[in-house]
């Protein structure tokens, strides 16, 4: 089903949408709001902590110290938010709402592991409608001309696919 990919080396895969997502922070920085720049900044931050967590990859941060910069991330994604609902961006205030739910997602993934596993079913399912959620943000904004917005959510939903989740193997989880 997914062919094209399954030739892609997996860790160059993962470095070309981390460096999109860097070229994204600029994009951001050069045509829109500081918020909407800092927004990108942030959830680029979180994604690299999260990876660091998965991978074990560097052992110079403890797991509480990367915890601690996780806890200051979502503070200062939550403060974003707040923005987005202070100027009614209501399109922005939505999509943070769906990431918002698949953050808590993986949260539990990592402090509850064994509740996940007993839920493993329930928690599928979430994980599917929270980037069936997401994949209709991008349309919305297709269909409000917001382009560069709508870029932005096609990179974090693969991003997040197929770097946090690393949906491959959550499909495949599933058919067992």
């Amino acid at each position: 089903m997914f062919k094209p990919l399954a030739t892609v080396q997996y860790p160059k895969f993962k470095l070309a949408i981390v460096a999109l997502l860097f070229v994204n922070v600029f994009l951001y920085a050069l045509t829109d709001t500081l918020t909407s720049t800092i927004d990108a900044l942030v959830w680029l931050a979180l994604l690299i902590i999260y990876e660091l967590e998965a991978t074990k990859f560097w052992t110079a941060l403890t797991a509480e110290r990367l915890r601690h910069i996780r806890n200051v991330l979502i503070v200062a994604i939550t403060l974003v938010f707040f923005s987005y609902v202070n100027t009614s961006e209501w399109l922005d205030t939505l999509n943070a709402l769906f990431w918002f739910v698949l953050i808590g997602l993986l949260e539990l993934e990592i402090r509850a592991p064994d509740w996940v596993k007993t839920h493993q079913n329930n928690f599928w399912l979430a994980t599917i409608l929270v980037f069936a959620c997401l994949i209709a943000m991008v349309f919305a904004w297709l269909w409000q001309g917001a382009w560069l917005d709508a870029y932005d959510g096609v990179l974090w939903i693969a991003a997040f696919a197929f770097i946090e989740v690393d949906f491959f193997q959550f499909l495949k989880l599933k058919k067992q």
